[in-house]
């Protein structure tokens, strides 16, 4: 490759440091701003357990390692135990901690490339930068702002330290501390040993002369210590019963091409007004088309050793996408969404290690390629500039159309937050369900263990009565919202409606609470309505787009309520403080 040039500027290594780290801080600003402290969906039944055994004094080993849908998430439960142990389970630590792996990712990628000789290639520097976009892209919402995802940043950090470690380090250290990493991936994901089979070329074509005659024992080690991880791995394993056929696939072959090409492309497919589904398996076609061609031409020039070392990293980092996507297909393709469950955000933090892989190893190849045949690469060159241009411009809108998903995620993880402090005082099975987890029955009291141990903040709500929880510092007169409507439904169920903000936040509710005033006066919960109702007639009153969710709206049994005639009013509920903001208006219904 050719060098680049070097310059001795403080002033632009300066400005190099601070693009490479913009990515980085970028997201990490989106976290700050829109991670809520609040455990979701398998945290309860995945992690929230060791709690309940820690409290009841029968935590043991062994529920580290219990089965987790079809995950072993040992080494993932180690690392959110320890943390929440230090900061009493502030989930906002774990977000802290995925993004601190996606930062140790990034250092993995720096050190590829300074070992396959891309840092001192002419554009090298682009190309890195260009991987970081690509590795803290913020279509993986889901992963930045879900404390469980630490299941997915962990083994993934430990496979892009092996695809560095394991041709940079002689043996045994090579042998030794791959088998390390490989141990920890294949404990933390379903997916994780597939860590194992991507280090296996790596050390085979070590550049100290790796193969079998040389290493016999160290070969010999290294795989017994990975058919133990398996058969650990898989004893006493149990298919969940909610998961597709793995048959399916075989049964519907174009389907799950289809569904493995938008899971490939699924970074490029959110950037433009045609359905993702239908861009995604484009855009993971053509990826998987250079994929093909690179590691056909370094097949075919195999000989050269140089060649090998410059790419072989690269390539096998792609291949973790491709592993991932085929493995996702084969457990998921069966669901009801179909190919758009290809698409969800969580699986970006493994597909984009395709693009990533492909940037530097294309690269490679494309350059040895021109000083092969100059005369041939010109189209080539020219082909593979729109492609890049292409993805470049997808990506980049579908991340920019993406934050708006980040401020809904937060005003749902908020909602959700209101459910949890809420639980001993509203029975809401059905709330509960689509917000926090589907397990409903045992949420209670799993919610209470942790208030118990202070793992919740603000705590539980512990009174029935809103004025309990009003906020001694809002100002008099101030207007929070509105209780506008009221009636019964055709099926005879009650239903209000109004509109809700919350004091010198800029924005709607997290909830609505509902009471009903008892025979002394006092207004007793009942129920709680979810904010987000479209209000432009609102945002235009108050001048303002982000009240455009304000409204809300309730429908309920009359079995809710006791008997007799009851004034219902409403509160703006802020799930920050545990505050509670009386609404303007009240009615009158009976059951």
């Amino acid at each position: 490759m050719t060098a680049e040039p070097r310059t001795d500027s403080g002033w632009w290594r300066l400005a190099k440091a601070l693009l490479l780290a913009a990515p980085a801080l970028w997201t990490a600003l989106l976290i700050w701003r829109n991670g809520v402290d609040v455990p979701w969906y398998d945290q309860w039944d995945g992690t929230c357990p060791l709690f309940e055994k820690m409290a009841a004094g029968t935590l043991g080993l062994g529920d580290f390692f219990a089965q987790h849908s079809e995950h072993r998430i040992f080494f993932p439960r180690l690392l959110t135990f320890a943390l929440a142990r230090l900061t009493h389970w502030n989930v906002r630590a774990e977000l802290g901690m995925i993004w601190l792996l996606a930062v140790v990712m990034a250092g993995n990628l720096w050190q590829v490339r300074r070992i396959t000789g891309s840092a001192g290639s002419r554009g090298g520097f682009w190309l890195l930068f260009a991987a970081f976009v690509l590795l803290f892209t913020p279509l993986q919402y889901e992963n930045w702002l879900w404390g469980f995802q630490i299941g997915f940043m962990l083994p993934l950090a430990c496979v892009t330290a092996c695809v560095w470690l394991a041709p940079s380090l002689r043996a045994p250290a090579s042998f030794l501390v791959t088998m390390g990493l490989c141990t920890v991936s294949t404990f933390s994901i379903a997916s994780g040993f597939g860590c194992w089979l991507l280090c296996l070329p790596l050390l085979w074509f070590h550049p100290d002369g790796g193969g079998w005659a040389r290493r016999k024992f160290w070969w010999l080690l290294w795989l017994g210590v990975f058919a133990a991880n398996l058969v650990v791995y898989f004893h006493g394993y149990e298919k969940p019963s909610y998961h597709p056929s793995m048959l399916e696939p075989f049964r519907q072959p174009g389907l799950a091409l289809h569904y493995s090409l938008a899971y490939l492309g699924a970074p490029f497919g959110f950037g433009s007004v045609f359905n993702p589904t239908t861009v995604a398996p484009v855009a993971g076609a053509a990826l998987l088309l250079v994929l093909g061609l690179c590691a056909g031409y370094v097949l075919w020039q195999r000989r050269d050793a140089g060649l090998r070392a410059r790419t072989l990293p690269w390539l096998m980092l792609s291949l973790v996408a491709v592993f991932n996507g085929a493995l996702t297909t084969v457990g998921r393709m069966g669901l009801p969404e179909g190919v758009s469950q290809a698409l969800t955000s969580r699986y970006a933090t493994f597909a984009i290690m395709l693009p990533i892989g492909l940037l530097f190893a294309g690269a490679a190849v494309f350059q040895h390629w021109r000083n092969r045949a100059p005369e041939r690469s010109a189209g080539a060159g020219r082909t593979l500039a729109i492609l890049i241009t292409a993805l470049a411009l997808l990506h980049a809108l579908g991340s920019i159309a993406s934050l708006d998903t980040w401020s809904a995620l937060h005003r749902r993880r908020l909602t959700t937050k209101s459910l949890v402090m809420l639980i001993n005082q509203v029975d809401e099975p059905e709330e509960l369900a689509g917000f926090v987890h589907a397990i409903v029955p045992p949420l209670r009291d799993r919610a209470n263990v942790l208030d118990h141990l202070g793992y919740l903040r603000p705590g539980l709500v512990k009174t029935p009565f809103a004025s309990d929880l009003a906020d001694p510092a809002a100002p008099a007169g101030a207007r929070y919202g509105e209780l506008q409507q009221a009636g019964r439904t055709p099926d005879g169920q009650l239903a209000v409606t109004g509109w809700a903000v919350l004091p010198g936040q800029q924005g709607p509710a997290n909830a609505v609470l509902l009471t009903y005033d008892d025979i002394e006066g006092r207004p007793r919960l009942f129920a709680l309505a979810v904010v987000g109702s479209p209000r432009s007639d609102i945002a235009g009153t108050l001048q303002d787009d982000r009240y455009l969710e304000s409204g809300w709206g309730k429908v309920f049994r009359p079995g809710q309520l006791p008997l007799g005639r009851h004034v219902i009013r409403a509160w703006a509920f802020d799930a920050e403080t545990g505050h509670a903001y009386a609404l303007a208006g009240a009615t009158t219904l009976q059951p």
